[in-house]
C-alpha cells in the first residue's frame, strides 16, 4: 500500500472514531489528525473540510441503502393490486430482514447517521424514508379500497406519525448499540406489533 493510501486510510479510521465518540458537531479535525498521526494540513490534502470527511464516510452506504429501499417499495407498487394485498406481510417481512442484515453489515455507518449526524444533511436521512413510507402506505390504502376493503379513514398526518414511529423504533437497535442476535428478536417483536396494528386499521385480514 502506498504512503498516500496508508495516510488516507489512517485519516478515515481516525475520523470514524472521532465522529462516533463526539458526533459531527463536536468532532475536531485537530483531534482526528492526532489520532491518525498526521498533521491537520495532511487532512486538507484529502478533504476540504470536516463535512467532506463525514460525507466520505457516510455517503456510499447511505445512498446504496436508500436506493434499495426505493427499489423495494417501487417493486411492490408495480405488483398487480390483488397480489399487493395477498403478499403485503410476506413482502414487508422479507424487506425488513434484508434491510436489517444490511444495517448490521455497515453498523458503524448507521450509528453515524442515526446518532452522530446533527449538523449535516444526514440528520434528515430517516425522515426521508418516512416520507416515502407515508406516500406508499397511502397508495396501498387506495389499493385496498379498490379491492373492496374498507380501511379506517386515516389522515396523512397520522400516516406520517405511524411511519415515523415504526422507523424510529426499528433504528433504536442502532441507537442502543445492540448485538445482532438481541436486535433480531427486538425487531421481530416490533414488526409483529406494528403489523397487528395496521391489520386492525386497514381491516383486510
Amino acid at each position: 500500500m502506498s504512503n498516500y493510501s496508508q495516510t488516507k486510510k489512517a485519516i478515515i479510521n481516525a475520523s470514524m472514531q472521532e465522529f462516533l465518540e463526539k458526533g459531527y458537531m463536536d468532532a475536531n479535525l485537530r483531534h482526528i489528525a492526532a489520532r491518525a498521526g498526521v498533521t491537520t494540513g495532511a487532512i486538507y490534502g484529502y478533504f476540504s473540510d470536516k463535512h467532506e470527511l463525514f460525507r466520505a464516510l457516510v455517503e456510499p452506504v447511505a445512498t446504496d441503502f436508500y436506493e434499495q429501499f426505493e427499489q423495494v417499495t417501487e417493486a411492490f407498487n408495480n405488483l398487480p393490486e390483488a397480489e399487493q394485498v395477498a403478499l403485503m406481510h410476506t413482502y414487508s417481512d422479507q424487506a425488513l430482514k434484508e434491510f436489517f442484515d444490511y444495517v448490521y453489515e455497515h453498523f458503524d455507518i448507521f450509528r453515524l447517521i442515526k446518532c452522530c449526524s446533527a449538523g449535516t444533511e444526514y440528520e434528515q436521512y430517516i425522515e426521508r424514508m418516512v416520507e416515502v413510507e407515508t406516500k406508499n402506505t397511502r397508495q396501498f390504502i387506495s389499493v385496498l379500497e379498490k379491492q373492496g376493503y374498507a380501511p379506517v379513514p386515516i389522515r396523512d398526518n397520522l400516516l406520517h406519525i405511524l411511519a415515523n414511529a415504526y422507523f424510529s423504533t426499528i433504528f433504536e437497535v442502532v441507537e442502543h448499540n445492540m448485538q445482532k442476535d438481541e436486535a433480531q428478536a427486538y425487531v421481530g417483536h416490533i414488526s409483529a406489533f406494528f403489523s397487528a396494528g395496521w391489520d386492525s386499521l386497514l381491516k383486510y385480514t
